[in-house]
């Protein structure tokens, strides 16, 4: 067979190896989604207790507001977290793509390198997807407390 074809193939090979790491791509992109309309909601739920918080003369309300602001802070940290080790994940699954086309276009062994990329990869979204649980559990418990829905006008 001549070597031009074999090299056809060969990268052929190498284009079907990098696909899954795309799909994987593909799915933190959709994760990130989901982060940034968290974020979003606790951005605008935050913004509407501070215009009340400016308006009102209440201590007692001031202070289930001031609490309920608190609770957001610790939502947005952990979705920002979330957020930012989501992105360097998918930073890494770019890595071990690129790698595995450098590799063959250069011959060069970057097996221990690509490996590692994917394995820091999968490690950051891990840590990724436990900030997200850890905000959803602080979620859930600022509304088991009623704070959520305390002192909220339907009418707003």
């Amino acid at each position: 067979m001549n070597s031009e074809v074999i090299n056809i193939l060969t990268m052929a090979k190498v284009i079907q190896t990098a696909v899954a790491p795309v799909f994987l791509i593909t799915g933190i992109a959709a994760t990130l989604g989901v982060l940034s309309n968290r974020l979003a909601r606790i951005t605008d739920r935050a913004r509407q207790l501070e215009r009340k918080l400016n308006v009102s003369t209440d201590e007692d309300f001031n202070k289930s507001l001031t609490t309920e602001l608190r609770a957001l802070l610790k939502r947005s940290r952990c979705i920002h977290i979330a957020f930012s080790l989501s992105v360097l994940s998918a930073l890494l699954v770019c890595a071990v793509v690129m790698c595995l086309f450098l590799s063959h276009i250069q011959s060069i062994n970057l097996s221990v390198t690509i490996a590692s990329c994917f394995v820091a990869a999968m490690a950051l979204l891990i840590c990724g997807f436990l900030s997200l649980l850890g905000e959803v559990f602080l979620a859930t418990r600022s509304m088991r407390r009623g704070m959520i829905f305390a002192d909220i006008d339907i009418n707003d």
